[in-house]
């Protein structure tokens, strides 16, 4: 007779699934294709960024050795033709941009007229509540109300696509004024050099500029330099407008240049990395002042892009968080390694990333700056990965005794 226990003749097992990155990833897949697009696009913004540093770095030191300064100003030397020149002086402007209604007339770069009507607006808020219902189920209910203002706007707002079109009524775009514009001088000159259609167009300091005269029109009124087309400049009615003008480079004030010469004209140099030198500074400065300002504008611009990139590639990291961590815990000595043992995953693996990013782009312009940079990337890596390597020789050491 056997007196063995059903248990201990029928024994139970309970089957654990071994976790799977795949059945993971399918679990949470629009989270981790999010994850992955960051991560992707932080990479690609990095990437991008350091060739454009890199580029703009170099051609600005091409420029600053190969700058020209020329004597005088009143004599154009042909020996300068096509080179890289700096030019610095006063704005000669000799026409005059007018808007004869409003009395303006002003010798200056650009004259910029700006439009605006006093209309109603819409504003759309959205509230969200989730409720649940007969089943148990979870409901997000969206709750929109809407609410109407009246403000001056530089483009027509069509009343008719309004939620509630009852006293909010816009007059129709037929009966807009005017049309706001930039007006651009013709002819612009620092002594006998001509700014080009391009360089004007980095004159974007704009200043007001007022008439000392009023239109020829009671409906007009004038305050604080604005030209107001309303019975009351404190009570505008639905429809009323207003102008306002302001310049960019005035006759006689000071710029200085830095682009190619040809001929009389001022136009765009290309550097041998294929950037363009075209340079536009207000006063008079030497070519070391502004080669200086670009450089530390480049390298504004540069750490903005890599934070930007880095950041981007963190909340990628974070989105796909589960699926790293699943994957250290099948390969624990991978764990050991990118962990870092005192931050967060996301957090030590986008940092080596954008440092690696940015130590292969420098590498080749820079070789001991790139190198560098990815011993920084690397460096906390090596201490674990050197730990495994003592550890597993000193298990075959004791192996061997």
């Amino acid at each position: 007779m056997n007196n063995q226990p059903e248990n201990a003749q029928n024994p139970r097992f309970t089957d654990y699934p071994q976790p799977s990155i795949l059945r993971e990833f399918q679990n949470s897949w629009p989270l981790s294709i999010l994850g992955i697009l960051l991560v992707l696009g932080g990479s690609s913004l990095l990437f991008w960024n350091e060739g454009r540093a890199i580029k703009t770095s170099l051609s600005l030191e091409e420029g600053l050795r190969e700058i020209i300064v020329p004597e005088t100003l009143n004599i154009l030397f042909e020996g300068n033709n096509n080179k890289l020149v700096l030019v610095g002086g006063p704005l000669a402007i000799k026409n005059s941009l007018k808007e004869d209604f409003y009395g303006i007339s002003i010798n200056a770069v650009k004259l910029m007229k700006v439009v605006q009507m006093y209309q109603w607006k819409e504003k759309e808020n959205t509230k969200k509540h989730t409720s649940v219902n007969a089943d148990g189920e979870h409901v997000t209910h969206v709750e929109k109300t809407y609410s109407y203002s009246k403000d001056w706007v530089d483009h027509h707002i069509d009343s008719a696509t309004f939620q509630r079109t009852d006293g909010h009524h816009n007059p129709s775009k037929e009966f807009w004024p005017a049309e706001s514009k930039i007006e651009t001088n013709t002819l612009v000159k620092i002594g006998s050099f001509e700014l080009g259609p391009t360089l004007k167009e980095k004159f974007t300091n704009y200043k007001p500029v007022t008439s000392d005269q009023l239109p020829p029109s009671n409906q007009v009124k004038m305050s604080n330099g604005v030209y107001y087309h309303s019975r009351s400049v404190w009570e505008p009615d639905i429809g009323d407008y207003r102008v306002q003008f302001s310049y960019a480079g005035r006759q006689g004030e000071e710029f200085t240049v830095v682009g190619k010469q040809s001929g009389q004209e001022i136009v765009p140099y290309q550097a041998e990395t294929g950037e363009e030198l075209f340079i536009l500074h207000t006063g008079l400065r030497g070519a070391g002042e502004v080669f200086m300002t670009e450089h530390y504008h480049n390298r504004t611009w540069t750490w903005i892009y890599r934070l930007a990139g880095w950041f981007s590639s963190f909340l990628g990291l974070l989105c796909v968080s589960h699926l790293l961590e699943l994957v250290l815990d099948l390969y624990p000595t991978v764990r050991n390694m990118v962990t870092l043992g005192v931050t967060s995953l996301p957090f030590s693996v986008s940092i080596t990333l954008t440092l690696t990013i940015i130590g292969v782009g420098w590498g080749w312009y820079r070789p001991i700056v790139g190198l560098a940079l990815l011993v920084m990337g690397l460096l906390p890596y090596m201490v674990p990965i050197s730990r495994i390597f003592l550890m597993r020789g000193d298990g075959q050491g004791d192996h061997r005794d």
